[in-house]
């Protein structure tokens, strides 16, 4: 997807947009504080000063640079009656699903103890095509789609994900968005 589709989905679960503004906006804080505080210490020579604020402030724009201030880093998104979960999140690719395929979802917990989330599928309506895109998921599954839970409780994502397909379902396949 590329990142107009993305800023425009959803976000069920995952870093949004907002939450990496302000994440961006306390870092350009804490570095124009460091810096200031690192300018009036005494006794820090001239160039261990400006060293350490040449740093920071390269590393304030390396962050900004690779940062998705605009989309954000979703793990579940909501995009055009599909439910997509994230496949490769440096390429912004995902595993969507039309919503008319998605029975339900439930808390899940990947090993050793990480928080996820089950989307169940309509095992009868897939093809072999279908669960080999399923197979390429960051966690393989033949009929769920797993995702993390990012700074929501599961039962809030699934809770979301149920009032989604409770809505007017449309016909649609298993497909990889990249």
């Amino acid at each position: 997807m590329d990142p107009q589709e993305i800023k425009h989905a959803k976000v069920i679960s995952g870093v949004s947009p907002t939450v990496l503004r302000r994440v961006f906006g306390f870092w350009v804080i804490f570095v124009a504080a460091i810096c200031g505080l690192v300018s009036v210490a005494p006794n820090l020579s001239p160039s261990f000063v400006m060293m350490t604020c040449v740093i920071l402030l390269v590393f304030t724009f390396l962050i900004f640079y690779q940062s998705r201030i605009a989309e954000g880093w979703p793990s579940i998104i909501y995009y055009q009656n599909r439910i997509g979960v994230v496949q490769e999140p440096v390429k912004r690719q995902f595993l969507m699903v039309n919503k008319h395929f998605v029975e339900g979802a439930s808390p899940h917990v990947l090993k050793p103890n990480k928080n996820a989330v089950a989307i169940a599928l309509d095992d009868s309506t897939l093809t072999e095509h279908d669960k080999t895109l399923l197979q390429q998921a960051i966690w393989p599954d033949d009929k769920r789609l797993i995702a993390l839970s990012y700074f929501k409780k599961r039962e809030d994502i699934c809770v979301a994900i149920r009032q989604i397909i409770e809505t007017k379902r449309t016909g649609g396949q298993v497909n990889s968005a990249g």
